[in-house]
C-alpha cells in the first residue's frame, strides 16, 4: 500500500518536536535547566533583596516561580523558531515537499526529496494514530509521520494502520 502527501517546514518542525518530547533524556535536560535557572534566580534574589530573612525568602520563592513560568511559556516559541530556521536551511525553503510512504512486507519505505529509505519492520517500535497523523516510532533516531491528508478516506486510513500493524506485530 502506497500513499503520498505534501508537507511543509512546519510539519517537519512538528515531527521533530514530537520526537524530542518522547525522549526521557531530553526531559531530564529540561528539568535540569529549569531547576538550575530557578535555583540561580532564587539565590540571586535572596542576596540582592534587602530586608529580613522572611522578606528575602519570599523574594527568592517569588523569583524562582516567576522564572519557572517564563521558561515554561517561552520555551516552545524559541525552540520552534530555531527549528524552522534549521530545517529551512536543510530543505532550501518552506515547501511544500512531497513524501511517499509505502508499506511492503519487508519494510516501511519512504521517498522524499530524492532519497529512498527502507526501515525494516523489526526497527519499528510503535505505531501511533494521532488526531492528524499516523506515527511510526523507530528504534534509534527518528520517526516517520504520515499526515492524515495522505488518505482519501477514513477507510483507507484504517486499512493503512491495519496493514502496518500486520507487518509489525511486535510494535505497540
Amino acid at each position: 500500500m502506497k500513499v503520498s502527501f505534501e508537507f511543509t517546514i512546519d510539519d517537519v518542525v512538528d515531527g521533530a518536536a514530537r520526537a524530542v518530547d518522547r525522549s526521557s533524556v531530553v526531559r531530564g535536560w529540561r528539568w535540569q535547566r529549569l531547576i538550575g535557572s530557578c535555583g540561580l534566580s532564587a539565590f540571586v534574589a535572596y542576596f540582592i533583596v534587602p530586608g529580613s530573612d522572611g522578606t528575602k525568602l519570599f523574594a527568592a520563592i517569588f523569583t524562582a516561580a516567576a522564572c519557572g513560568l517564563v521558561m515554561h511559556f517561552n520555551r516552545g516559541d524559541a525552540r520552534k523558531r530555531r527549528l524552522q530556521q534549521y530545517f529551512r536551511e536543510q530543505f532550501g525553503g518552506d515547501g511544500p515537499f512531497t513524501c511517499e510512504v509505502e508499506l511492503t512486507p519487508q519494510a516501511l519505505v519512504t521517498i522524499q526529496r530524492g532519497a529512498r529509505v527502507e526501515r525494516e519492520w523489526s526497527m519499528i517500535r510503535a505505531i501511533q494514530a494521532t488526531d492528524n497523523s499516523v506515527d511510526f516510532i523507530t528504534q534509534g533516531a527518528g520517526s516517520v509521520i504520515v499526515r492524515n491528508r495522505a488518505f482519501k478516506s477514513k477507510e483507507e486510513h484504517d486499512a493503512f494502520i491495519d496493514l502496518a500493524r500486520k507487518y509489525a506485530p511486535h510494535a505497540r
